[in-house]
């Protein structure tokens, strides 16, 4: 009844759950990585109005600082992106050894707390 009610309303409106479900992959632990490529705009664009203000000589020293800052943290976010994919492809080697080693009855050594 309820659930049937649920379900007709996500059914007429898929654009509210597919929004909610984003915005609930969000708010999960590690879920704020999706934002990363619209981030990364964000400073671009940030980086190339600093340096044409710059270049114009707008609040030259301002500008400079800021560029200056922006191209630290376009590289920050591409060596993080790089070490959370690599964290990502060792957890998934880790989770397909595990269960390898699960098919055969063995008890893995996993954290229950």
């Amino acid at each position: 009844t309820k659930a049937q009610k649920a379900t007709e309303e996500q059914l007429q409106n898929p654009t509210n759950s597919n929004m909610s479900g984003f915005v609930a992959n969000l708010l999960q632990p590690g879920g704020g990585v999706a934002l990363i490529p619209f981030i990364r705009y964000v400073i671009f664009a940030l980086l190339c109005l600093t340096l044409t203000g710059f270049g114009l000589g707008v609040a030259r020293i301002h500008m400079a600082v800021l560029s200056f800052l922006c191209a630290g943290l376009l590289v920050s976010l591409s060596v993080f992106q790089t070490e959370w994919d690599k964290l990502q492809k060792a957890r998934a080697g880790e989770k397909t050894t595990s269960s390898e080693g699960n098919s055969q009855g063995t008890k893995s050594m996993e954290k229950t707390d």
